[in-house]
């Protein structure tokens, strides 16, 4: 009986604080959503720095491939090649042909 009794009196005391009652609601919504966005943020500070990394390793591997062609478009090396592999030589002289555009 003093159950029921005591349930009644927590009721009627709501009832009676209803202000209190939202407020209670209303802070523990806000904790809530402050909980939420603070572990939002955290995964798209972790996503964020992730792509930072990538983007630095494409730009390291953007600059090897710079140096790279670099190294393979030099003239001496198209020369030796040509030379070697094509068994190519310079035109001496008559062997020089002039194109004229009309």
């Amino acid at each position: 009986m003093s159950g029921i009794r005591l349930s009644q009196i927590i009721l009627q005391d709501i009832a009676r604080h209803k202000i209190v009652v939202v407020l209670l609601v209303a802070a523990m919504g806000s904790a809530l959503a402050v909980v939420e966005l603070t572990h939002q943020n955290r995964q798209l500070t972790i996503s964020q720095d992730k792509l930072l990394q990538q983007r630095d390793a494409y730009e390291v591997e953007w600059r090897n491939l710079l140096i790279e062609q670099r190294a393979l478009s030099e003239h001496s090396r198209v020369e030796e090649l040509a030379q070697q592999q094509l068994q190519m030589t310079r035109p001496i002289g008559p062997q020089d042909i002039v194109v004229d555009e009309p």
